[in-house]
């Protein structure tokens, strides 16, 4: 049988080891289903090797991606009549497989055979850039010798929305550190990036037909002091992102398959924005006077629901929708916004009255309502956070669900979409472990999770590992409402890309297996036996991560 045949062919069943003594590769999240000969040799991949791929910029990001991690430097052909018999990596984005992971839009199936040869089918751009990333990790070095594993490998993802949270709102990390997040996604097959742009501390999206915006709303004064929150630390703090650099970096995430979604804070976590223009905010309350915050926690300042407020945000999503093309969804925040403004203001008040609200709450459903019909007349759909259903959740908003689960429950129940990201799990600012070397005392507060015995900010990389998004009791006819999940990256005492990286890695490898691999293919044993060769990668690319004992890989 030929090989093209036998990737075609049926799968013999395949049951998956617990180490990498047999049947098992170096990948994570680990694959569907895998067919891996241990009686061959594994196979060479040389300087002779062609990747043949009608698609050439997706052929030049993976033979970027191998330049960088064996100095093999690869030519990228349209077809094999150039190839003059050479080995191929042959890619094939445009697949009529029968088989269910080939025809899934980010499936693939993909085979190297003992002679180094390399085939890749899958019926999307997208799948065949994930089998690409799965070849990536399958490259192995030792000397000037470079090998690939002989095995066939069918693929496609459990959920399909597998995101991390970018924070730049508390700390600026700006584009290099964007860029560094998307390449570790993309190899690891996230294909979301929540990016959080808008704060109470800072404004940090370029907005042409509102520049105060970035001139005041994207600077602050001071910053807690690391290790006291309520110290200033004296240093002036700020930056934000041209609309050139947004579109930039929003081209670069699509080349490699990841759909950037913007965050625009509405209605609360808006004082950088009132501070930039006091207009938006409840200026008829006692001791009004918006500034940029400098400090962490909820804060009180709230959009008023003027109708110049909502022109104000009308022009600023039109900018935001250009900026953002390829994300159906824009997400509109509705978490943390106090009512003690709107409570105060007679103009709050007297919205509420003419349009029989019973109170705030309802006020702020009446004010993302209408922000969501705007969107929605754009083609865009609103997702929020939990707290959007306070007030009455939208029939057609899918919900974030970061707090108690009965949330996620509630949404389903009344056939809403969420997305699982609850800070039990997914809040990687969180401490990894109780005796986390570098712990702010934020994180060592006395609250206590319900087995009393640890502190409540806590996510170790075993604990997001056994995450299962899909909440008990969840009905199979509705599990397809949960579209996936997210690790969420808050910046507060994040204080430079290096601290955040720390907190990153490689707690988010945990949850890239959590959003891709089927749920019986998951086994804590085995992922640790392949986390050693994800180190490697962050070794490679310099990046920060917490070593075993807790002491970060790079010096701060």
């Amino acid at each position: 049988m030929t090989p093209h045949k036998l990737l075609l062919g049926a799968l013999a069943c395949v049951v998956l080891s617990c180490g990498l003594a047999a049947g098992e590769i170096n990948v994570i999240p680990r694959p569907a289903q895998i067919v891996r000969d241990d009686a061959k040799a594994d196979a060479p991949l040389g300087a002779a090797h062609v990747i043949v791929c009608a698609d050439a910029a997706l052929g030049r990001v993976y033979a970027d991606t191998l330049l960088e991690w064996t100095g093999l430097r690869l030519a990228v052909h349209p077809t094999t009549a150039t190839a003059a018999g050479r080995p191929v990596i042959s890619v094939d984005s445009a697949s009529r497989s029968a088989n269910a992971h080939v025809a899934h839009p980010e499936g693939y199936a993909l085979e190297v055979a003992a002679d180094g040869a390399v085939r890749i089918e899958a019926s999307a751009r997208n799948g065949a850039f994930y089998a690409l990333q799965t070849l990536a990790q399958l490259v192995a070095r030792d000397g000037a010798r470079v090998t690939l594993p002989v095995v066939r490998i069918y693929d496609s993802p459990r959920f399909k929305w597998r995101g991390v949270l970018f924070d730049d709102g508390r700390h600026f990390f700006g584009p290099v550190a964007a860029k560094r997040l998307i390449d570790a996604m993309a190899l690891y097959k996230f294909n979301t990036l929540h990016w959080h742009l808008t704060e109470d501390q800072g404004w940090r999206i370029e907005i042409k037909k509102y520049p105060k915006l970035t001139q005041i709303g994207a600077w602050r004064a001071n910053s807690p002091t690391p290790g006291d929150r309520n110290k200033p630390d004296g240093v002036p703090h700020g930056g934000y992102y041209t609309q050139d650099e947004v579109r930039e970096i929003v081209a670069y995430a699509h080349q490699r398959g990841i759909t950037v979604v913007p965050e625009i804070e509405i209605p609360g976590h808006a004082a950088a924005a009132i501070a930039s223009y006091p207009e938006l905010g409840n200026s008829d309350i006692e001791g009004y006077a918006p500034k940029v915050v400098e400090t962490w926690g909820v804060k009180p300042y709230i959009f008023a629901p003027k109708d110049g407020t909502f022109r104000f945000l009308q022009d600023v999503l039109d900018e935001v929708c250009e900026l953002f093309p390829n994300s159906k969804y824009i997400h509109i925040g509705g978490d943390e916004a106090p009512k003690k403004q709107w409570k105060a203001s007679a103009f709050a008040q007297k919205v509420i009255r003419e349009n029989n609200l019973k109170d705030e709450f309802e006020l702020q459903s009446w004010f993302l309502a209408r922000i969501e019909k705007y969107l929605n007349a754009r083609g865009r759909r609103i997702v929020g956070w939990d707290e959007i259903q306070e007030g009455g959740l939208s029939p057609t908003a899918t919900m974030m669900v970061w707090r108690d689960w009965k949330w996620a429950r509630l949404a389903i129940e009344k056939g809403n979409d969420v997305v699982m990201t609850p800070n039990s799990h997914c809040y990687l600012d969180y401490l990894a472990s109780a005796d986390d070397k570098l712990a702010d005392p934020y994180y060592e507060q006395p609250a206590l999770n319900r087995s009393g015995n640890r502190p409540q900010r806590l996510v170790t990389l075993e604990k997001a590992y056994h995450f299962e998004p899909i909440p008990e009791g969840t009905p199979p006819e509705r599990e397809k409402q949960v579209l996936g999940c997210q690790a969420n990256l808050w910046g507060e005492y994040l204080f430079d890309w290096n601290r955040a990286e720390y907190n990153l890695y490689p707690r988010m490898f945990a949850l890239a297996e959590v959003a891709w691999s089927p749920k019986e293919a998951r086994d804590w044993s085995c992922f640790q036996k392949r986390l050693p060769s994800a180190i490697r990668y962050l070794d490679k690319v310099n990046a920060n991560y917490r070593r075993p004992d807790g002491s970060p890989a790079r010096a701060r």
